[in-house]
């Protein structure tokens, strides 16, 4: 619809709100609290700014330096990924509100898991960070049911 100003208006469905406090609210409160915790670990590494990370050699002495690179790595991903899926969000939530809201949700555990099993698993490589995947094989299946049947 085309006001006489040449504004074009947008009707959001009543269910929206959910995806705004899920896009604009949880998404940048885990940012907080995931760079909170990289900020912490890096006192903890002896890490002094600018270096982005711990060094090779500060890891290979310290398990605080490498808990340190993994906390800033996963912010970093995390970092990577926050604005296509809070735009994908908030342009999904204005057809599928409700399944929107919910596979947000879903991301933002997923992510908050993926951050923790990457600090704190003694695995090798970073191989923590799998804690948080389930979530992007369930977020694939949800999408082509919504895409094949549409939201219930």
């Amino acid at each position: 619809m085309v006001s006489a100003a040449g504004l074009t208006t947008i009707l959001v469905p009543n269910d929206y709100g959910y995806v705004l406090l899920v896009a604009l609210g949880l998404v940048p409160l885990l940012s907080f609290a995931q760079g909170t915790v990289a900020g912490q670990l890096r006192k903890a590494a002896k890490t002094p700014y600018p270096n982005h990370y711990a060094s090779a050699q500060q890891v290979k002495e310290s398990r605080d330096a490498y808990k340190y690179n993994c906390a800033q790595r996963a912010h970093g991903n995390l970092m990577e990924h926050m604005p296509q899926t809070i735009a994908y969000m908030l342009v999904a939530g204005l057809v599928y509100p409700r399944a929107t809201a919910i596979s947000g949700l879903g991301w933002v555990v997923s992510r908050a898991l993926f951050a923790y099993g990457y600090i704190t698993s003694e695995k090798p490589n970073g191989r923590g960070r799998y804690l948080g995947m389930p979530y992007y094989a369930s977020s694939l299946l949800s999408g082509a049911w919504l895409l094949l049947l549409g939201e219930s």
